[in-house]
């Protein structure tokens, strides 16, 4: 060997001597030891089995779902049944009337059996949890009210309710149909003499 053959690098395809024999996958597959494919066929196992409590789960919930939507759909129901079942006495005693002022045509007969009524579905509501909203000559809030106009008004201050145009109601202390309302603007503004001030002559 010549001097500089010492350096030169290892021709290629040439093991070295002291590197171990090569062996291929497939040998290297079979020659492993039977704990750790045991090892392997567990864990495989385990997997699936999460796979399975997974997929259960899944539709476990899907069902739990489906059985509160239909619990609700019937609390929903029972609750507009139970409305309605209180509501039918007003209507029948506003039948009695209607019948009553045709056999009799009397407006006072009239006036009184629809103040009935109309207390006997305030009272039903009431029993559900409706209440009115009172707003008359009190200050305009805009969470519970709607304003509609702005009406000059000596009875009521200015920012205060002046007229109830249609009733809000409440439902368990929540407003579910604001009251609209007429807002006052104050009392009338004095108009001047017509023809204006006369100059001297």
């Amino acid at each position: 060997m010549t001097r500089g053959d010492e350096h030169r690098p290892p021709r290629h395809g040439h093991r070295h001597a002291d590197a171990p024999p090569h062996t291929p996958p497939e040998e290297a597959r079979q020659s492993a030891p039977a704990e750790v494919q045991k090892a392997l066929e567990t864990r495989t196992r385990e997997c699936q089995e999460l796979i399975d409590q997974l997929q259960r789960l899944a539709a476990e919930y899907a069902n739990y779902q489906k059985r509160t939507e239909r619990t609700l759909q019937d609390e929903r129901r029972v609750g507009i049944r139970d409305m309605v079942l209180d509501l039918l006495p007003a209507l029948d005693n506003l039948d009695r009337t209607l019948a009553a002022a045709k056999d009799k045509p009397s407006l006072d007969t009239l006036l009184a059996g629809v103040r009935v009524v109309r207390d006997q579905m305030l009272a039903a509501l009431q029993k559900h949890g409706v209440t009115p909203i009172e707003a008359a000559g009190q200050p305009f809030d805009p969470e519970h009210l709607e304003a509609v106009a702005l009406l000059p008004s000596e009875s009521h201050p200015e920012g205060n309710v002046a007229e109830e145009v249609q009733k809000g109601y409440r439902m368990d202390g929540r407003t579910i149909r604001a009251t609209r309302v007429a807002v006052s603007s104050g009392a009338p503004k004095p108009q001047p003499p017509e023809g204006g001030e006369t100059g001297a002559a």
